[in-house]
């Protein structure tokens, strides 16, 4: 179910980016009512950045578990540890990468909080300081990381 709360700076929830639509041959289709390759795609992990864009809006960074070095050296995704979220059913306890170059903003009706093993709802913010890291490297994506030398 979507929430239907105000999420706070942080807080993990699950988005539903939705897929990418198959034409014939199994190419992505031409047609731009959908997600293309290579927009984030499938039920992700995501850390709120801002919440207050209007009532029904956030900005997000997706989580994943694929590592980039390339992306990573250029200071683009910021590591999480295995152990800062814990074992979810359909989000194995494992590293992750907030990946700070597929920022979002999305609609509250894709949002949901994660299911937690014990049959209860996921109800985790990350640390200030992992959030800054996550919005240096923001500003890194947008080629403007001079401003972070002030």
């Amino acid at each position: 179910m979507a929430i239907r709360f105000e999420p706070r700076i942080g807080q993990l929830l699950e988005c539903n980016f939705g897929d990418y639509r198959l034409g014939q041959g199994g190419t992505c289709s031409s047609r731009f009512d959908f997600r293309l390759r290579p927009e984030m795609v499938k039920h992700r992990l995501v850390v709120v950045i801002n919440s207050k864009i209007n009532s029904n809006a956030c900005i997000v960074v997706p989580l994943s578990t694929t590592k980039d070095i390339h992306k990573s050296g250029r200071g683009w995704h910021v590591h999480l540890p295995a152990d800062l979220i814990q074992d979810l059913p359909y989000f194995k306890q494992q590293e992750r990468w907030a990946k700070a170059d597929l920022v979002a903003q999305v609609s509250r009706e894709r949002l949901f909080k994660p299911r937690a093993l014990n049959r209860g709802y996921l109800d985790q913010v990350l640390d200030r300081e992992i959030i800054e890291r996550i919005q240096r490297a923001m500003v890194k994506v947008m080629n403007a990381g001079s401003l972070l030398k002030n």
